[in-house]
């Protein structure tokens, strides 16, 4: 008896998953064997022919000039820029002034992910006797990796709950859950930052997706509204309560960055600014332990890039926002009427959705050659994949429904 195509690739994958891959590195090898792969676990902005889009104009114009002031082979840092930058940051996430003088910044230079590690280590500092860290489920894979380099315990919450428990810093991604897209409803934000503010601890918050939890808004709402709705729901509830949290921000994926890789913005939060002052040189010493006070040109480029252009920085983040919300568009209505609709409500939003699936949906889903992420009995897939093609569009989409339970 012959093996069907879906058969072989999954034969394939188990292979590679008892070599040690994880389950994004099996669908980008599986995808690139198959010369009419259609890859949807890639983590990275597509456009409406499923290829990265360009990097950062903006980015990469401040890059080349930054390459040629590092001719003379120095150690160079934005040192002498910080309350310039800092000041930019707040603006763009549209921080209200009055909270100003209450936030502190630190760049920690490799991306995203040395943002949230450091915001990590900066709330330890904030609080005695924290052992571990507690999780969304479904959460990013690195936050277990993260607890293990810091020799922490870890564990993990159910969507939408509270994190708590003795010795424990919550964990909470302010906006688009990395994974699900799901998108926590203010009251939700606001039970977590009462709860946090009573036990006496600081949180730590991952903001990779800067205002994408309102794309859908993004052809009726102004930029500036949308942002200062995304930070007003995301993360204003936590100051109004008073508590004390770590701040990480991404550029990477507001700015199409992804090659680039520029620094990761971590702001520092706490309602006593003379505490906040205190915490000065232990954060300070976090940044040199990390190796960040010398930086690469990149960050260094992308810093001035904020000071000097915040304006086209936004305007191409307002770009990623309507190339998101074009895509939700288009999968909110294919998917009107099948198990996959839920996804594309108001309560989920972001580049990622990842519903639960049938058994034998890797099969066949591989037999269609499209390879989302399979983990968990869930299947992750990058929405901005969806080709431009309304019919191939609308057989792509009738594929996953037809899975999705």
């Amino acid at each position: 008896m012959s093996i069907s195509f879906g058969d072989q690739v999954l034969a394939e994958a188990k292979n590679l998953r008892e070599k040690g891959f994880d389950a994004n590195q099996i669908a980008g090898i599986l995808c690139k064997k198959d010369s009419e792969g259609k890859n949807y676990g890639l983590g990275i902005l597509l456009d409406k022919n499923g290829k990265p889009a360009p990097t950062s104009r903006t980015i990469l114009e401040y890059v080349e000039k930054e390459l040629e002031e590092s001719a003379f082979g120095s150690y160079l840092n934005s040192d002498a820029l910080k309350n310039e930058v800092l000041d930019a940051v707040l603006r763009w996430q549209r921080v209200p002034e009055a909270y100003r003088r209450n936030f502190d910044l630190l760049l920690p230079s490799d991306a995203g992910t040395g943002a949230v590690q450091t915001a990590v280590q900066a709330a330890l500092l904030m609080k005695d006797g924290l052992k571990s860290i507690g999780v969304e489920e479904f959460g990013w894979p690195a936050y277990r990796a993260i607890a293990f380099s810091l020799r922490l315990g870890y564990g993990e919450f159910s969507s939408d709950d509270v994190i708590g428990g003795a010795g424990v810093l919550p964990v909470y991604q302010a906006g688009p859950m990395n994974t699900t897209g799901r998108v926590p409803a203010r009251d939700i934000v606001i039970e977590r930052a009462s709860a946090a503010r009573s036990a006496g601890v600081p949180v730590a918050l991952d903001r990779a997706y800067s205002g994408f939890e309102y794309a859908a808004k993004s052809a009726n709402v102004s930029y500036s509204d949308l942002m200062r709705e995304s930070f007003h729901n995301q993360v204003e509830p936590f100051i109004e309560a008073g508590t004390p949290f770590c701040l990480a921000i991404s550029p990477t994926k507001a700015f199409t960055t992804f090659a680039l890789r520029p620094c990761g913005l971590l702001l520092i939060y706490h309602p006593d600014e003379k505490l906040l002052h205190a915490l000065g040189a232990k954060l300070k010493g976090l940044i040199r332990a990390r190796g960040s006070s010398f930086e690469h040109p990149v960050t260094r480029a992308f810093v001035k890039a904020l000071i000097k252009d915040r304006s086209r920085l936004e305007s191409e983040h307002a770009q990623v926002l309507n190339r998101i919300a074009e895509a939700e568009c288009l999968w909110k209505n294919l998917s009107r009427g099948t198990a996959m609709e839920v996804f594309f409500s108001d309560s989920y939003a972001g580049l990622f959705r990842n519903p639960k699936v049938r058994q034998e949906a890797a099969r066949d889903i591989y037999g269609a050659h499209l390879y989302p992420v399979f983990a968990d009995g869930r299947c992750r897939l990058n929405i901005t994949g969806l080709p431009a093609d309304p019919a191939k569009a609308e057989k792509t989409v009738s594929i996953l429904a037809k899975y999705c339970c």
